[in-house]
């Protein structure tokens, strides 16, 4: 399925945006851009185009469409194109390619949900620009259908529009009555939760989506095929989270031949502060139990790293026999907000030269200085795993209101309110870290092979494999939600001097 589509970024623009962008990745002194409506009708706009340009390549024809439920995004992605059709032309925007029919023939409910979503993209827009009377206005009409409990669409529009409630908050004191009504709005807003989900919600979550499981086991598969023959391995993790790739390490190596020819699996788990070490401690005491039971001679050990990373290498324990291996899942990303940190272990990375560094992060752009172009980018990444967690946990609603109400929540909320070093969640495509890391000497290398035979596996062997993503992204995979990349995993190497 999965194998054959590759992934490019096409635009110039895009990619001077990048190459900017991995410049400096310095924010400290960053303020947020004046509101642009410009900007934010064309990012808009570019939202549309892209996807009536994958709709080129897939067609579907409008009978298909019009039998089938529109998924989120599409309930998004019409109603985007509603507000441009009614402001200027849609050069560029075919709307019956990218919607069969171009919108006719909604049912109730989705030409309901279709209105609820410009109402919401309107307010952004009017919250944007500070005329909050208007956005109040608008909020009120998207609290006509907005619910907690609804379908995808009125679930992410009750999300977004408390977020937006909230961005009123911070800006005046008095938005009236209407941007009073939530008690949501008093929790905490610093979250860097990328998928750190240890309680039993956590468990279903990943048991259930698939491609969660499937960048993991590819990321293992990697690991796996650097250190064939090795008979001590040495995994340095930049952050532990579900601790689930380091038991399907562990698997894999005893799996591959008799355990005896492991002499010492050895993990190295970084810690960036003290409640992310008290996580760490009790994901290893998971893993020594799991490696006990297997019989594999094992090793966990937590290394603190509060202040500069460089100053506690010699904290691992390098030992020449060994070979070497990093995993960076979810890890870079958190230290966008401070580059110097970010530097820092770039290059304690790159003295270690690990025999491959393994990086899995989430595809997308949430670190635009311009609220509207991240709200727009924001939107339809959350608008996919609302769609993709009511279908893949189906049955389970408890748990799936948790992951929305808990993880989902406040990554949007921290995305669209906070600024400065409050704004934790931080996303940048894979193009901005290829340029990042080739400031280090880094050479990406292929998923091909394994890897991505593994992740094929494990989405053909799920219910929803005909809704998951598989696809190559020049060396890297790229994995999401039907049309919508949501995370990448990429291997690299260190070039023996770094290119000037």
């Amino acid at each position: 399925m999965a194998d054959q589509l590759e992934f490019h970024h096409e635009e110039v623009k895009a990619e001077e945006e990048e190459e900017e962008e991995s410049k400096k990745f310095n924010y400290e002194e960053e303020e947020e851009q004046v509101f642009n409506s410009r900007a934010w009708f064309d990012i808009l706009k570019h939202r549309l185009s892209s996807s009536s340009a994958a709709a080129a390549k897939t067609p579907e024809s409008a009978a298909a469409v019009g039998s089938r439920k529109l998924w989120t995004n599409e309930i998004i992605k019409l109603a985007g194109a509603r507000i441009i059709q009614s402001r200027s032309s849609t050069d560029g925007i075919d709307v019956p390619a990218m919607l069969g029919d171009g919108g006719g023939g909604l049912n109730q409910e989705e030409a309901k949900d279709v209105e609820l979503m410009e109402h919401l993209l309107e307010c952004a827009e009017k919250v944007g620009k500070g005329e909050f009377d208007r956005a109040i206005e608008l909020l009120g009409r998207c609290n006509c259908w907005a619910s907690q409990t609804g379908n995808p669409v009125q679930r992410l529009a009750y999300y977004f529009g408390n977020a937006l409630r909230q961005r009123m908050k911070e800006g005046t004191e008095e938005v009236g009555a209407e941007a009073e009504q939530n008690d949501d709005d008093r929790k905490p807003l610093e979250s860097d939760t990328a998928v750190t989900l240890p309680d039993e919600h956590g468990v279903e979550f990943h048991r259930s989506v698939p491609f969660y499981t499937a960048s993991q086991l590819a990321a293992v598969q990697i690991m796996m095929d650097n250190v064939v023959g090795e008979k001590r391995i040495h995994v340095i993790e930049l952050r532990i989270c579900s601790g689930l790739p380091m038991i399907a390490l562990m698997q894999a190596l005893t799996s591959s031949g008799p355990t005896n020819s492991i002499e010492m699996l050895r993990i190295t788990a970084l810690a960036n502060d003290e409640s992310e070490e008290r996580f760490i401690h009790g994901s290893g005491e998971r893993l020594v139990g799991f490696a006990r039971e297997m019989g594999l001679p094992f090793s966990f050990k937590i290394v603190r790293i509060w202040d500069s990373p460089a100053a506690h290498k010699d904290k691992l324990g390098l030992e020449p026999r060994e070979a070497t291996v990093v995993l960076a899942e979810y890890a870079l990303s958190r230290m966008v907000t401070k580059p110097n940190r970010l530097e820092a272990m770039m290059k304690l990375i790159r003295s270690i030269r690990p025999r491959v560094m393994v990086v899995i992060e989430t595809e997308a752009n949430h670190n635009a200085p311009d609220f509207g172009h991240r709200f727009v980018e924001t939107l339809f990444t959350a608008g996919a795993y609302f769609d993709c967690l009511a279908s893949c946990m189906e049955g389970n609603e408890a748990a799936r209101a948790v992951m929305e109400s808990r993880y989902l929540n406040d990554r949007i909320r921290n995305i669209l309110v906070a600024e400065g070093e409050k704004r934790v969640a931080r996303d940048v495509k894979i193009g901005v870290w290829r340029k990042y890391f080739a400031r280090f000497g880094m050479l990406e290398i292929s998923v091909r092979g394994l890897g991505l035979q593994h992740a094929n596996l494990v989405i053909r062997s799920s219910p929803f494999a005909g809704s998951c993503l598989v696809a190559l992204d020049r060396k890297s995979l790229m994995i999401g939600w039907k049309d919508m990349p949501l995370l990448f995993v990429s291997a690299w190497k260190f070039m023996k001097a770094i290119p000037h």
